[in-house]
């Protein structure tokens, strides 16, 4: 194995192997393989999570300790502030709890719901008579003998 692949995104980040964005300067941290068709299903995967990423696969060396040499031009210019180790360490020193995004007030659920309350079905009072009596009409209807098919009434001579 002389090479391996990871994956790099637009903002100059590579997939580590928790599956974060990070920016790629600890090669230990970085999810790699030696082979692409596994790195390919990495980047479906990783792209499913969030469509907006464009990836691509990124081929590199390994150095003495089989870690991949990002080439500094792959590399942003600035660390990332918040890695995924950084995050958790930093909020607790800072006693300043992460703060959750809240939701927009335009998306909140509505005040009242239709569909829990509906509106009960008018009362239709019925029809007293059919519109067609089948006791007017006592010809019309053909009699069939219960022991014979109507099939077998119409090919009889």
């Amino acid at each position: 194995m002389s090479h391996v692949y990871v994956l790099t995104n637009q903002h100059q980040q590579f997939l580590s192997k928790s599956n974060d964005w990070i920016d790629g300067r600890d090669s230990a941290r970085l999810f790699r393989t030696e082979y692409k068709d596994v790195a390919i299903n990495q980047m479906f995967e990783a792209n499913t999570r969030d469509v907006a990423l464009r990836i691509e696969l990124l081929e590199c060396g390994l150095d003495s300790k089989k870690n991949p040499q990002i080439p500094a031009d792959a590399l942003s210019d600035e660390p990332l502030c918040a890695d995924d180790n950084d995050t958790g360490e930093a909020a607790e020193e800072s006693g300043d709890p992460e703060e959750l995004p809240q939701p927009d007030p335009s998306e909140a659920p509505p005040e009242y719901n239709p569909e829990v309350d509906p509106e009960p079905a008018p009362e239709v009072e019925p029809d007293s008579q059919p519109e067609i009596d089948p006791d007017e009409y006592p010809g019309d209807t053909p009699e069939i003998e219960p022991g014979q098919p109507p099939e077998s009434i119409v090919g009889q001579p």
